[in-house]
C-alpha cells in the first residue's frame, strides 16, 4: 500500500512540475468540447464551474493509473480460482464468493474507468479515435451490454433501427460509452415491467439515439442540477453517483455533438444523443 502511495505521489508531482507536450488530435477535441460545453439549449443543464476546468488532476490521474495493475491481478487471480473450482454442492459457497468478487471487481474497474474520463473531460484532453461505424450495430451493443441489469429489474431494452444502414465517423467506444451510461440510467429509473426504448435516427446532418424511460420524469430541481456530479454524489452519498450523464455529455462534446433531454412527469423521459454523421466538427 506504501508503494502505490508513493508512486501515485511521485506522478502527482511530475504532473505539476510542468505542462505535458501536446499530443496529436487533442487540440480539435478540445476546441469541440470548449464550444459544446459554451451553449446550451433550454433542454440542457447549464454547465457549473466544477465543470470548467481546464487541468488535468494529475493526483486522480496517478491513482486510476495505480489501481489498474492491482486489480487486475485480483481478477485474473479469482478467475482462475473460479475456472479450476468443481461445480458441485461442496464448492458451491466458494463459487458464489468467487462470482461476487469479480461482480465487485467488475464494478471497481467501471469506476476506475468513469474517474479517468472525467479528468480527461474536465481538462479538455480527449484524444478520439475515429472510424467508420454503423450507428445502428453500436445501439445494439449498448442495449446488449445493459440487458442483463435490466432483467434484474424486469425491464425490457427495445431497439428500433432505420431500415437502412445508417454510417458515421465516430470514437466506437466512446460513442458506445455514451450511449450505455444514458441506458444505464434510464433502466435504473424505468418502473418494473417497462420498456426502454433506444432508436437511432438521421436528423440532417446528425445521427441521433433517442432514449426513452416511461419512469417518474425530472424535477425542476433535477433538470438543474442534471450534469452536476457533486450534487449527485451528495444527494446519493456514494462515490460515482451522476457520473454517467456527464462523461456521456463530455464524450458528445468532444464529437461537436450534444446530449438534450424532454421530461414529461410520470409519463416519460427522453434523452437524445446527437454526433455529426460525418465526424467531429468544431462549433
Amino acid at each position: 500500500m506504501g508503494n502505490g502511495s508513493s508512486l501515485a505521489g511521485q506522478r502527482a508531482k511530475r504532473a505539476r512540475s510542468g505542462p505535458a507536450r501536446p499530443r496529436a488530435g487533442a487540440s480539435a477535441a478540445r476546441k469541440a468540447g470548449a464550444g459544446a460545453g459554451a451553449t446550451a439549449s433550454k433542454d440542457e443543464a447549464t454547465p457549473t464551474s466544477a465543470h470548467q476546468k481546464r487541468t488535468r488532476d494529475p493526483l486522480l490521474s496517478a491513482i486510476c493509473h495505480d489501481l489498474r495493475a492491482p486489480l487486475a491481478a485480483v481478477t485474473m487471480g479469482a478467475n482462475f480460482v473460479l475456472q479450476t473450482t468443481q461445480r458441485d454442492d461442496a464448492n458451491a459457497r466458494s463459487v458464489k464468493i468467487l462470482e461476487a468478487m469479480l461482480r465487485s471487481c467488475s464494478q471497481m474497474e467501471r469506476l476506475i474507468r468513469n474517474f479517468a474520463d472525467l479528468s480527461e473531460i474536465e481538462a479538455n484532453t480527449l484524444e478520439l479515435r475515429l472510424g467508420l461505424h454503423d450507428a445502428g450495430e453500436m445501439a445494439e451493443i449498448a442495449a446488449e451490454n445493459m440487458r442483463e441489469s435490466a432483467r434484474a429489474r424486469s425491464v425490457t431494452i427495445d431497439v428500433q433501427k432505420p431500415a437502412q444502414p445508417i454510417t458515421m465517423t465516430c470514437d466506437r467506444d466512446r460513442l458506445l460509452r455514451a450511449i450505455g451510461h444514458v441506458v444505464e440510467n434510464a433502466v435504473k429509473t424505468a418502473p418494473v415491467g417497462s420498456t426502454v426504448t433506444l432508436s437511432v435516427t438521421l436528423d440532417g446532418s446528425d445521427v441521433c439515439f433517442a432514449v426513452v424511460d416511461r419512469g417518474p420524469g425530472l424535477t425542476r430541481e433535477v433538470r438543474k442540477n442534471l450534469y452536476d456530479r457533486h450534487w449527485h454524489a451528495k444527494r446519493a452519498n456514494r462515490v460515482g453517483a451522476g457520473f454517467g450523464l456527464a462523461i456521456a455529455r463530455g464524450f458528445l462534446a468532444a464529437h461537436g455533438g450534444r446530449l438534450s433531454v424532454e421530461s414529461r412527469p410520470e409519463v416519460e423521459t427522453t434523452f437524445t444523443l446527437c454526433a455529426p454523421k460525418d465526424g467531429p466538427r468544431e462549433r
